[in-house]
């Protein structure tokens, strides 16, 4: 009767532990970090600054992981705030910033992104 015991505890422990485990990988993905984000915008860089005509294809490469990144509205916020916050030193067009995801081909929404910028919205 022992033995059935310590049995049922031990799966009714694992089962916990498995659900526990579940409800977790079921929560909203945390926002990527600002260094992650910046990585992977980096080669748009020459786009954005207008000393290259189209995106590169790493930079398209990024565009599509930021995109991946960006899966909330909270997430997409912290992207946006990121970009704001970094680009503010550079001289670049806002709009190219936009054109991102359409030039790269990417499902994605990114404002033009400049010092006034509302990112909440």
């Amino acid at each position: 009767m022992a033995n059935n015991m310590t049995s049922f505890l031990v799966y009714i422990a694992m089962l916990s532990l498995l659900c526990a485990g579940l409800a977790l990988c079921a929560q909203a993905p945390e926002p990527a970090p600002c260094a992650t984000v910046i990585v992977n915008v980096s080669p748009c860089l020459s786009y954005i600054l207008k000393t290259s005509s189209s995106p590169s294809d790493s930079c398209c490469g990024g565009i599509k992981n930021v995109a991946l990144m960006a899966s909330s509205h909270e997430n997409m916020v912290g992207v946006c705030n990121c970009l704001k916050t970094n680009l503010a030193g550079f001289k670049y067009d806002p709009a190219l910033v936009a054109e991102l995801p359409q030039k790269c081909s990417v499902n994605l929404s990114l404002p033009p992104i400049s010092k006034d910028t509302d990112c909440s919205k």
